[in-house]
């Protein structure tokens, strides 16, 4: 930690806020969410503006972010191969069960949506992609999660579970028998947990390593997904089992 540049640290913090909040932001507010004097945030916002990462609106003064973030993560996307060798496997997913399908990653202690095929309905279920939650909230998520060791899953719910729904774990010993629940089975089932009246069936893919590396979910509302839940769970089952072997994972 003690590589650590503060004033890199503080600009990265300053470009996170922006992830859960209104587009533009000012000084005043920006300060008060970064516990930063106004003269310190004003200086962070002018060299992250040189660079492109942050554009101020003339007419107001708020600040938004800049176009050189969204190079950035075109460019990641680009470069992150699995999401392109997802997209065939999302799409036959959605052809045959016309719910939503998505791809799910986990980044440090976030999981985030890299890759979706929306539902075939009219009236339907959608998710917001690249948006970082928590590793436990969505059925995508656990799977993740199941997979990592002990003390990662400790670290992870050590801080106080965000409520969702009326349904969202609020017991830690409760995630972590589904976690339990998971590996033994190889995939998630769950209703309400996120978002109310929306089912999720979810399973893991495997790498060469035999590291989990990404889940695949179904996602739609529980009145449509609960009566062809078989269905769908065996066509999620099949889809990451062939993404898993073409990922050069051997089962046993």
């Amino acid at each position: 930690m003690d590589q650590v540049l503060s004033s890199v640290r503080n600009s990265c913090r300053l470009l996170k806020i922006f992830l859960d909040s209104p587009k533009e932001l000012g000084v005043t507010e920006l300060s008060k969410k970064l516990q930063l004097s106004k003269g310190a945030v004003h200086k962070l916002l002018s060299t992250l503006e040189s660079e492109g990462f942050i554009r101020q609106n003339e007419k107001n003064k708020q600040y938004t972010l800049g176009y050189t973030l969204l190079e950035l993560g075109t460019k990641v996307l680009t470069n992150h191969d699995i999401v392109d060798f997802s997209k065939p496997f999302l799409s036959r997913l959605v052809s045959r069960t016309n719910e939503l399908a998505v791809l799910c990653v986990q980044d440090s202690k976030d999981a985030i949506y890299v890759a979706k095929e929306d539902s075939l309905h009219p009236i339907r279920f959608t998710v917001e992609s690249f948006r970082r939650f928590p590793l436990y909230s969505t059925t995508a998520a656990r799977v993740l999660l199941a997979y990592q060791s002990q003390s990662f899953q400790d670290e992870i719910l050590a801080e106080p579970l965000k409520s969702y729904t009326p349904h969202s774990y609020t017991s830690v010993e409760d995630i972590k028998n589904d976690f339990v629940a998971i590996k033994e089975r190889g995939y998630e089932i769950s209703s309400n947990r996120r978002n109310n009246g929306v089912t999720g069936i979810a399973a893991p893919i495997f790498d060469s390593t035999g590291q989990v590396t990404a889940s695949v979910s179904v996602i739609g509302p529980t009145d449509r997904v609960l009566p062809k839940k078989e269905e769908i769970l065996q066509e999620t089952l099949d889809t990451v089992r062939e993404m898993s072997i073409q990922l050069g994972y051997r089962l046993s």
